[in-house]
């Protein structure tokens, strides 16, 4: 008799689940590894860094409140907002585009060249307008219902070219940041508020992270 075998089939139900989960875990785990150690996504993190400190310099004298990489809840889900910037002015909502070449097209899908390979990628303008609205919802919950949100796409490389209509370089943000109107509002109520709903879930950030391209 084959004791291994009684073993192994001998498992209940409640086990086998736990198998599975840990399993689904594991590969999981893998995939955000090999994720977030690819080339596309180490640029990506250093475009989201350069953009966060020129942020951060930017509003210093404004006292500016920042949550980088911020997990907000979105229905049973989560999305990841690069740059949640907070100051009297309400939110600004930024996504960080570290990607070189050129950009061309409109609507949903735009075109990016770089070199001789040409692919179609989600225009950053619909994805960060998917983060503002989530944000809107929160403020709405907390009862901040009058505070505005603004929302910037930033390309942080300077070898790109792209439709101004779809997104900025940290010029044109320094110049976007200073034309915002002081609304009255408390930066650090703000930060706090978002900061304590973040999604904590590791599993949750780490699919959403091995989900997102980070162009």
């Amino acid at each position: 008799m084959d004791l291994g075998k009684i073993a192994l089939f001998g498992f209940d139900k409640k086990t086998w689940i736990l198998i599975a989960i840990a399993a689904a875990a594991a590969l999981l785990l893998i995939l955000y590894i090999c994720v977030h150690f690819s080339k596309g996504k180490r640029k990506g993190r250093a475009a989201e860094r350069k953009v966060g400190k020129f942020i951060k310099k930017l509003g210093k004298k404004d006292h500016i409140r920042i949550i980088n990489n911020a997990y907000l809840p979105l229905y049973n889900k989560a999305c990841e907002v690069d740059h949640l910037v907070f100051g009297r002015f309400g939110v600004l909502v930024v996504e960080t585009k570290g990607i070189s070449g050129t950009v061309t097209g409109s609507g949903k899908n735009l075109t990016h060249k770089i070199g001789s390979k040409t692919h179609k990628f989600y225009n950053p303008q619909l994805q960060n307008k998917t983060h503002i609205d989530n944000v809107v919802h929160h403020l709405k919950k907390g009862g901040f219902d009058t505070t505005p949100v603004n929302g910037a796409v930033v390309f942080s490389a300077k070898d790109i070219e792209f439709p101004s209509e779809i997104g900025m370089d940290l010029r044109g943000l320094e110049k976007f940041y200073n034309s915002l109107s002081d609304a009255g509002c408390n930066q650090d109520v703000l930060y706090h508020y978002f900061k304590d709903m973040q999604v904590r879930n590791p599993m949750k950030k780490m699919w959403i992270r091995t989900r997102k391209k980070n162009d």
